[in-house]
């Protein structure tokens, strides 16, 4: 995850690095249905916030490898990397996340995120 620099909050600067593993549990989703001009992916599919492990703060991603009617929040939930070759400090170097196997997270450990 690339840092932002500053706070998402009042916009200070930032003065640590926090490293995150690359699992989290999905707060919130939305399974999109109607095609837009540009769009690659097949209608529907998944896009979720995801609190990834040791953050307070979600991002929002694609979930696939699992049906759209699975995908739950609690659901814990890995990244997906393109080939080393072509990781940068940007999302774009996670594909997409899918599940991890792992069993649900409890509603308390996410939601604040909700």
């Amino acid at each position: 995850m690339p840092p932002r620099g500053s706070c998402p909050t009042c916009g200070v600067a930032t003065d640590e690095d926090v490293e995150l593993t690359d699992n989290g549990t999905i707060t919130s989703f939305c399974v999109v249905n109607v095609p837009f001009m540009g769009t690659l992916m097949d209608i529907p599919y998944v896009s979720a916030l995801i609190v990834l492990d040791g953050s307070d703060i979600p991002i929002m991603h694609l979930i696939q490898e699992v049906p759209y009617d699975e995908v739950h929040p609690g659901m814990r939930v890995e990244a997906v990397w393109v080939p080393d070759d072509e990781i940068g400090a940007t999302l774009e170097s996670i594909r997409y996340f899918r599940p991890n196997g792992e069993p649900d997270a409890p509603f308390d450990s996410y939601k604040e995120n909700v």
